[in-house]
């Protein structure tokens, strides 16, 4: 039983600002950029369901650029194990550290895969209340 809480207080150890490093995190803490997606209406979404999602894999850490001009009152994120989404029947919405958001504003949302699996992400925000 020792060993375990030693293995546990070790992790703890090598946190930086991103979090524990759990798994490699990026060698600078600015993020980097994503520009890509769409908005419709007063809602962005960075890909199609079908397709082209963002690789996201462990301790990737992103910069998105929502365009929406305003602070999000929402946001959701999807995981997919291709980068085509539904297209291959695969995509479910994050949880726990899979994507922590670091930051959001009127301009970007800064999230950082604190997991340490490789996914494909989708996110969509929005500014009004559905």
């Amino acid at each position: 039983m020792g060993g375990a809480l030693l293995l546990g207080a070790s992790s703890c150890d090598s946190v930086n600002s991103l979090g524990p490093q759990i798994c490699d995190r990026p060698e600078t803490e600015e993020p980097t950029d994503v520009t890509e997606g769409e908005v419709i209406g007063d809602t962005y979404r960075s890909a199609d369901w079908d397709g082209d999602l963002l690789y996201f894999p462990g301790g990737a850490y992103y910069r998105i650029h929502h365009n929406l001009g305003a602070i999000p009152v929402g946001v959701q994120f999807y995981l997919s194990f291709s980068r085509d989404g539904v297209a291959d029947g695969s995509l479910a919405p994050a949880a726990g550290n899979q994507v922590e958001i670091h930051a959001i504003d009127e301009e970007t949302i800064t999230v950082l895969n604190g997991s340490c699996s490789e996914y494909y992400l989708m996110v969509i925000a929005w500014t009004e209340a559905p």
